[in-house]
């Protein structure tokens, strides 16, 4: 059997990531205290805009619900 890795806790450095499809197609990083969002084409380059910005292997929430750009008014 494999060895799976421990969830690690998030620090205070980290930040926790909502990424999802916006109504219009694109999808959509936002971190949840506001302070960061990414726009992009396609899933992968929105995980790992969230990855990199989250700073931790648990940053990122998929949601299944569309998520619209909050065009920095923060999280709504």
């Amino acid at each position: 059997m494999g060895q799976s890795t421990p969830i690690q806790p998030l620090d205070a450095t980290s930040h926790l990531f909502l990424v999802g499809q916006s109504k219009a197609g694109f999808w959509v990083a936002r971190d949840l205290e506001g302070k960061s969002e990414g726009i992009f084409r396609d899933k992968k380059d929105a995980v790992r805009f969230a990855l990199f910005e989250g700073g931790h292997p648990n940053a990122v929430m998929l949601s299944p619900n569309a998520v619209e750009p909050s065009f920095g008014l923060g999280v709504r």
